[in-house]
C-alpha cells in the first residue's frame, strides 16, 4: 500500500489512494504542483467556512436550495439558508458501519422531490456484529430512498433499493449517487479493497472488478423507484437484477451501466449538457489516477489497466486492449498529489470565459483543486486553481446557490469536518 495509507486512515478515509500530480499521458497537460503552506485562489475569488460537520463525505442539492450533507458515521445533515441546522435530518448511526472507508457515503434528492420528498443515500450497512475487516460475515453497502418531511426523514420510511454489496476490506467503498438529466439514478462502487471470493487477493490483485455477476468496481443505474431501465446495456439473456446480492458465474449484472474501476470515489453530471454527461474520477493504486468520460457500456480496465497504462506500469502505454477505454486524463504519482475526491462541471455563466468548458477536481492528499480545461485538440489540459488548502480534503465539491449566485461547496476533513464555500467577487 501507499506510504500515506496511515495518515489517510487517521484522518477517516483510509484507501482513496490516489494523485492530480503529473501530466496526462494522453493529453500532455501540465503538471500541477504540490500545495503551498497557505491558500492561495485565483484572484477575486473567496474562502468562506459555512457549517461545522464532522467527517463530511459528500453533498446534495435540494431544490428549494437547501444542502444536504452526509457525515462518515451515519448523519444526514442540512444547511438551510446558509446555517447547519441543529438537528441531523436523519440518524442511522447504529446500524452503519463506519471504520476505514465504511460509513454514510452519498446522498442525491429527486428530481421531484418537491412533490414527494425523496431522498437517496448510500451506506455500509452492519448485517451482522460488529463491522469486522476481512471476516467471513461483513458489512455490506446498499443504496436506500427515504422520504424526507419539513426538515426531518423518518427512518422507518427506508425502501432499500440495492443491498448486499460486499465490503471484504474495508475500503473502496466509492458510494457517490446522483441523478442525470435523464431522470435515472447513477450510482458508484468500488472494488471492495479485496477479492470477495479469496480467488485473487487485495490491492492490484483484487480481481472483483473483472467479474459481471457482482455489482463491484461499477458504476450503476437505476429508475428511482429501483427498477431497471430499459436501455441499460445488460439486460435480456444471461443477465440477472444482482439488487440483493450477487448472481451466479458467468452472468451479467442489470444494474451495471460501466466497469473495470477500482474506486470510482466521485463521478459529476454536466449540468450544461443537453443529455447525461458524466466523468467519473477513479482513485489509482500506486501509478495512477484517472478521469473517465461515461460510455455506456464501457471497461475501464482495472485490474488490468491503471491509467492508460498496464497495471503498475509508467512505460507499457498507448492504446487499451480490445474491449476496454481509456481515460480522458490521467496523471502519475510522483507530486506528492496522491488521491483523486471530488468532481464538479462549472455551470455556464457562473464564472466566466476562463472557466467555460472546465471541470474541477480535488486531491485528497495535495489539499488541492485542479481545473480541467479542453486544449482544443480533443484532450485536455489541467491548470491549479486553489492550492494550500487545508490537509484532509477536499473531499467532495458541488456547485449550488449561495446567496444570490452560484458557488462551489466544498466538504473536507480538515479540523474535524467543515463545509466551505469558494465565491467569484
Amino acid at each position: 500500500m501507499k506510504s500515506f495509507r496511515a495518515r489517510a486512515i487517521a484522518i477517516g478515509l483510509a484507501g482513496l489512494l490516489g494523485c492530480a500530480a503529473a501530466a496526462s499521458g494522453s493529453a500532455g497537460a501540465a503538471s500541477p504542483t504540490v500545495a503551498a503552506s497557505a491558500e492561495v485562489l485565483p484572484s477575486g475569488f473567496t474562502d468562506t467556512l459555512v457549517a461545522t460537520v464532522p467527517s463530511p463525505t459528500a453533498m446534495a442539492p435540494t431544490p428549494d436550495g437547501r444542502i444536504l450533507v452526509t457525515d462518515q458515521t451515519g448523519k444526514l445533515r442540512v444547511i438551510k439558508n446558509g446555517a447547519l441546522l441543529r438537528k441531523p435530518a436523519l440518524n442511522i448511526s447504529t446500524k452503519v458501519c463506519s471504520n476505514i472507508e465504511r460509513g454514510l457515503l452519498g446522498v442525491a434528492a429527486d428530481p421531484k422531490f418537491v412533490t414527494n420528498g425523496y431522498v437517496y443515500v448510500y451506506y455500509t450497512f452492519k448485517k451482522f456484529v460488529g463491522c469486522k475487516i476481512l471476516s467471513t460475515k461483513v458489512p455490506v453497502n446498499r443504496v436506500s430512498r427515504f422520504t424526507m418531511v419539513g426538515d426531518t426523514i423518518d427512518p422507518l420510511t427506508e425502501k432499500i433499493l440495492i443491498d448486499n454489496i460486499p465490503n471484504f476490506g474495508g475500503n473502496h467503498n466509492a458510494g457517490f449517487v446522483a441523478f442525470g438529466h435523464d431522470g435515472k439514478l447513477y450510482v458508484s462502487v468500488g472494488d471492495g479493497g479485496c477479492d470477495y471470493t479469496g480467488a485473487t487477493g487485495c490491492a492490484g490483485g483484487n480481481g472483483a472488478s473483472r467479474l459481471n455477476n457482482v455489482l463491484l468496481g461499477k458504476v450503476l443505474r437505476i429508475n428511482p423507484g429501483g427498477g431497471i431501465p430499459a436501455d441499460n446495456p445488460f439486460t435480456g439473456t444471461g443477465t440477472a437484477r444482482c439488487n440483493k446480492g450477487t448472481i451466479a458465474s458467468g452472468m451479467k449484472c442489470q444494474e451495471t451501466y460501466m466497469h473495470g474501476f477500482r474506486n470510482p470515489f466521485r463521478f459529476a453530471l454536466d449540468p450544461n449538457a443537453a443529455g447525461t454527461r458524466m466523468f467519473v474520477n477513479d482513485v489509482g493504486q500506486d501509478t495512477w489516477e484517472e478521469i473517465d468520460a461515461a460510455v455506456k457500456g464501457a471497461d475501464y480496465g482495472w485490474n488490468v489497466r491503471e491509467g492508460h497504462c498496464a497495471l503498475a506500469s509508467t512505460t507499457d502505454c498507448g492504446p487499451p486492449p480490445i474491449g476496454m477505454t481509456n481515460p480522458i486524463f490521467d496523471y502519475s504519482h510522483t507530486t506528492g498529489c496522491d488521491a483523486i475526491t471530488g468532481g464538479a462541471f462549472v455551470p455556464a455563466g457562473v464564472w466566466g470565459a476562463t472557466y467555460a468548458s472546465g471541470y474541477l477536481y480535488a486531491d485528497f492528499i495535495c489539499d488541492q483543486v485542479f481545473l480541467l480545461s479542453p486544449d482544443g485538440s480533443g484532450g485536455y489540459t489541467s491548470t491549479s486553481f486553489a492550492t494550500g488548502l487545508a490537509p484532509g480534503g477536499p473531499v467532495a465539491l458541488l456547485f449550488a446557490p449561495h446567496g444570490a449566485t452560484t458557488s462551489l461547496y466544498y466538504t473536507t476533513y480538515a479540523n474535524g469536518g467543515e463545509v466551505h464555500v469558494i465565491d467569484q467577487a
